[in-house]
């Protein structure tokens, strides 16, 4: 599937495995990203707000990956202690 969308005022292709909606709604929240940053700091070049909505973007992912491996290992360890009681 492909889509074009807008970002931060310019065009790009974009071409995935994925429907349509969903290439635009992950386009949209980078834009939202960017143009959040650009608010904040409105003296940086484009480029440098882009690379610092992608860092943003990647501590948030970072983080809630750390949140899922932490409730993995309590739900597996509530799996244990149940199956031990179980017994």
């Amino acid at each position: 599937m492909g889509v074009r969308v807008k970002i931060f005022g310019r065009e790009y292709n974009l071409k995935a495995n994925e429907k349509e909606e969903y290439l635009r709604e992950i386009a949209s929240f980078v834009d939202r990203r960017i143009k959040k940053i650009a608010l904040a700091l409105p003296q940086r070049e484009n480029e440098e707000m882009s690379v610092l909505a992608c860092l943003n973007i990647a501590d948030e992912l970072y983080r809630l990956k750390d949140r899922n491996k932490k409730a993995r290992n309590k739900i597996r360890l509530l799996i244990e202690k149940m199956e031990k009681l179980s017994k």
